[in-house]
Parts: C-alpha cells; structure tokens; sequence
C-alpha cells in the first residue's frame, strides 16, 4: 500500500503533507512551492491550468479562472448569494438549484473543480514521493455540514482519491499540536483562513486530546477582507475621476490583487501605497489609480469582520462550559490570522499567549498527516476525540426540530428516538433528516428524507417507531427507522439533496482519469517534440561551425536530415515516428562528429 496523504483543501492555498518516520513534512509541488493556490483556469482552447499559472490567468481573464470554489461546496443556488460578490466568473442554477460554473460553454459543479486542484495535489505526491498515491486525508472547515462533506468526498473520489477519512481543519491543527507533546493543557484553535473562519476548544491529556466545543462561520475570511479593500479602492476612483468602473471584471480582479497585496503588506507596514496604472481610459487619455492605505485605514474598515471572530470565541467558551481563565494557549492557523489587529484582538481576549510556532499556512496538512500516520499505524501515541459542530435531527409534528445528536457531541455517535404517527391508521411516515439549531424545522439544513411504509393500522400516536440516527467519524450521516410493533424497517444514508449521484461521481472520475492519461500522452509527447528539436539545434549548430571542413556529400546529408526533422516536427503526430526521427537525428550526429574528431566523440 503507498502512502496515505494529508490534504488541507483550503479556498485560497491547498497544501499536502505526509508523515516520513513519524515526521509530518510538506510536499513540495511541481512548480517548487510548499502551497498551491487553489484555483483552476481555463484556456480558450479547453486547456486546463491549476495552481499558480491559473492564479496569473485571473487577471486577464476572470471570466475564465475558477477561484473560491470551497465556499460554494454543497450549496444550492439560492444559499450562495453572499459569496457572489466575491467571485468574477459566473455562477449558474445548475439541477436541484445547485450551484454550477459557466466556462466556455459548458457548466461545471463545485465538486468537480475541486476534483481538479486535488488531482494537481495528487500529481506533486506522486512526484515528490516517488509512487502512486491513492489514498488520503482531506480536512473541511469544522463548521460544515453534512452536504458541504460529502461534496469534499465525491471531490475526491473524481480526482482518483480513496478518502479514508474528512476530518475538521482546527482538530487537524490540534493534532499537530499534540504530536510529540506530554503536557496536560486547554487550547483554543484559532482558524481564520481565506474564506472560512473556526475555532475549537481542545483539552490535551498528555497524548488524549478531546475537542470541548467547536464553533464558526463559513463566509468569514480572508476573501472578505480583501473585498472590503478593493470597495474602498473602487470607491478611491471614483471621487478622484468621477466615474464607477466597478462593472468592468479585469479592473476588479486588478483591484481584488492589488487588495490582497496591500493587505499582506500591512500585515508589516504601517502603510501601504496601491498602483494601479492604466485601469481604463477616456477621450482625454488612460486613468490611472494612485493613493496610500494606511494599517489604522484598514483596521478601521475590517474591523467589524474581525470582531465577529471574537463573537464565534465567546459562544464556543459558552458551548464549553469554560473560562477565559480555562484557556492555556491560543494556537493560530491560517493566513487571516497574522493580521496585527486580530492578533491583539485575540490576545486580549483570552488574555494568554498565542503560540505561533506553526507555519499558519501548513499546519492543518501536517494535522491531516499524523491523521494519515495513525490511519497508517505510523503515529501510535496520539488520540484525538472529535466532535459535530451542528446539531442532527428530524421533522416532527407541527415543523418542528427534534434534535436526536446535540452539537459538539463527540463522534462517532449513535442516538435513537421514538416517534409515532400524527393521523388516524397512517400507513408510512416520512422521516425528514435535517442540521442546525433552529427550532422551526424550515430554517434548518436539510440533509434528505425518506419514508417507512407498511405500518400497521392504529390509532393517531399508537405505533412506536424508532429512528435510529448515527454519525461517523468523517460526519456523514446514516439513518434507518423501524416500526417496534409491526416490524416494517427502512433505512438512508445521506445524500446531499444538491449533491451528484453515485453514477455521475463515477462518471466525472473515470472522465477525469482519462483526461490525466491524456494529458500525460501530451506532455510525453512535447517533450519527445523538444527532443527531436534540440537534435535539430544542435546539427544547425554543427553546420554553421564545421561547415567548411565537412565534405559536399556530408554537408548534403546533413541538410537533408535537417529537413526530415523539420517535417517530422511539422507533419507528424505519430509517437514511435518522432522517436525514430530523434534517434536517427542522434546516431547521424555522433557519426559526423566522429568523421571531424575521432577522439572527441561522445557516444
């Protein structure tokens, strides 16, 4: 069996990790980087680009470059209103209201965008580790539901992917913390990434680590902050030449980097100045944006996003049932949480010190790691207790919510839960399995339903069936029901109602594993093209230099050679020809080199 990896699928970067003798490390990707930006372009053609080359095609073609795409995993149409502003390409209304993204005329969903930035992850582990890799760790925000997991998993299983286990960002941080550590401690994990923020409260016992309460928003993030700032830079030229121009989507995406930019650099400077030459231009020539952003600017205007997180702390205290004086330290994770402003926000809440050993970036990957480790039996000294973040229940009489697991319940969990029929001599009941914390069933997530039929006839409320409701330890969903008296069963296990069906999953995978042997046939063969051109170089090179000392019938010959290569580059696109060409472009080479310098041969 190959190596079992980490993967911290995140909305802006994506880092994967593996453990190496019970040492997480990092892998670096194809292009030498420790993180891979987490968007997908696409090219005119249909040629497909993900990670850094991607990110560059944003700012000439948004429309095109697929960003963001985790806060759209597992939504419906309608529930992705709030995270529109942030994108530039265009999101659809695909079946179910599911969300999908319209490039070149056809409509991708989230999940099979995903698919293709953890292929790209799959490849650099392949790579970098030297075999095939088949199996892994992928870590999601600890507040999403069941829907948004199985989304992450069905991204998986198209990009080639046996997902042993979803696991939640902050535990996965924990986990890196409690690797190789043997000191009993409370620790709150302060996970403020690109597009989703968490916190979790952890008690460490020596090598047991058990999460107390988890809490969070999935539309807070690093995507938002840079929002706020392009805004004001929209709103910077609009006073100094009159003008919106917030409707032109190149300027914007200059203006979201250019956010993003000044944003990091604040995390450093006090402030910051933005050039944006040549954004449009009128009768009287181009408009340019100049203007300086300082830190107390832009703490001023984000303010109000990172006191949220300070919110979310004090509810997942409360969910604890501990004190800020409880908390031993504060480990940080995630980009947004350099920011100096949620820093001191954060220090002076908990009033403790914020441990920022971590590469904020890194750790959850090297958390899926250890995951991966233990899955492996490599890491055998730590365990970690998990919980669910949402509540899990059913529809009961008069739309109600009737929890079965409370949030924070540790996992895997089990609960079962008599129910009984609202109508005289009703033969079936619909069980109605629903997420959240709401007590009106309709302002819940809902996860699907089913319906138990051949109940015996009875009075209203006599029949007693049993709804029996379990959660694994990835937070997917399995439900079965069952009448006590009359012995009628039945049984669900989840499938996002927005979701793709077993059937399309297995079709988006095997077209994705086609389209990696076809791009791998196309890269073997620009590189047998390159071949054969460099031989074509190098003979050029060969006449041009030694022309004058070869005979006439060598210097025909090898002009005739130089020929034969050049319409093998032009004409053919038949594999084992170009290889033959190269070959014989190779051995015609060595023999003239031969013919000029016995001695300095190279064979």
């Amino acid at each position: 069996m190959g190596k079992i990896i980490g993967i911290d699928l995140g909305t802006t970067n994506s880092v994967c990790a593996y453990m190496d003798r019970n040492e997480p490390r990092v892998i670096i990707n194809e292009e030498g980087g420790r993180i891979t930006p987490s968007v997908v372009g696409f090219s005119k053609g249909g040629e497909r680009f993900v990670g850094d080359i991607a990110k560059r095609q944003m700012l000439i073609n948004p429309d095109a470059t697929i960003h963001s795409v985790k806060r759209f995993m597992g939504k419906r149409f309608r529930e992705a209103g709030k995270d529109l502003p942030l994108v530039n390409y265009k999101v659809t209304e695909e079946k179910n209201s599911e969300c999908g993204f319209e490039v070149g005329g056809r409509t991708y969903t989230p999940p099979e965008i995903s698919a293709m930035i953890l292929q790209k992850l799959k490849r650099s582990a392949e790579d970098f580790l030297g075999e095939a890799v088949t199996e892994a760790i992928i870590t999601v925000p600890a507040h999403f539901n069941d829907r948004q997991r199985q989304a992450t998993k069905d991204a998986g299983t198209i990009a080639g992917l046996n997902v042993l286990r979803i696991i939640n960002e902050p535990t996965a941080a924990a986990l890196a913390y409690l690797h190789d550590r043997r000191k009993s401690s409370t620790i709150a994990v302060f996970d403020f990434g690109g597009g989703t923020f968490d916190i979790s409260i952890v008690q460490i016992d020596r090598d047991l680590g058990e999460v107390r309460a988890t809490r969070g928003n999935n539309a807070l993030g690093g995507g938002d902050i840079d929002k706020l700032i392009m805004d004001w830079l929209l709103e910077q030229f609009r006073r100094e030449h009159g003008f919106d121009i917030s409707g032109d989507k190149v300027v914007r995406q200059r203006m979201r980097d250019a956010a993003e930019r000044a944003k990091l650099e604040l995390s450093a400077a006090l402030d910051t100045e933005v050039q944006l030459p040549f954004l449009t231009a009128t009768q009287d020539g181009p408009l340019h944006l100049q203007c300086t952003l300082t830190r107390a600017q832009f703490e001023t205007m984000a303010l109000p996003l990172f006191e949220k997180t300070i919110e979310e702390c004090k509810r997942a205290l409360a969910d604890a049932r501990l004190n800020v004086e409880d908390i031993d330290e504060i480990v940080m994770v995630g980009g947004s949480s350099r920011i100096p402003r949620v820093k001191e926000l954060v220090r002076d809440f908990f009033r403790r010190p914020l441990n920022q050993a971590f590469n904020p970036d890194e750790v959850v990957a090297i958390g899926a790691a250890i995951q991966a480790g233990i899955l492996e039996g490599e890491v055998k000294s730590v365990t970690l207790l998990d919980v669910t973040s949402l509540s899990l229940g059913i529809e009961v009489e008069g739309r109600k919510f009737a929890k079965l697991i409370p949030k924070n319940t540790v996992i895997p969990a089990q609960r079962v839960q008599l129910v009984s029929t609202v109508v005289e001599n009703q033969r079936t009941v619909k069980i109605h399995v629903l997420q959240g914390e709401n007590a009106l069933a309709t302002d819940n997530t809902s996860l699907g339903e089913f319906e138990l039929c051949g109940i015996e006839p009875a009075p209203r409320g006599a029949p007693r069936i049993e709804v029996k409701f379990g959660i694994d330890a990835n937070g997917i969903v399995n439900v079965s029901a069952r009448d006590t008296r009359g012995g009628a069963h039945g049984n669900i296990t989840i499938q996002a109602p927005t979701g793709l069906s077993k059937l399309e999953v297995e079709q988006l995978r095997e077209e994705a594993a086609n389209y990696e042997r076809d791009q791998e046939a196309a890269t073997a063969m620009k590189e047998l093209r390159f071949q054969v051109e460099r031989h074509l170089v190098t003979l050029e090179t060969f006449l041009r230099e030694q022309g004058a000392v070869l005979h006439k019938t060598d210097v025909s010959e090898l002009e005739q050679a130089l020929k034969r290569g050049r319409m093998a580059l032009t004409k053919s696109s038949d594999k084992t020809n170009l290889e033959e060409v190269g070959a014989w472009l190779k051995r015609f080479y060595l023999h003239l080199s031969e013919k000029i310098n016995p001695s300095s041969a190279i064979h």
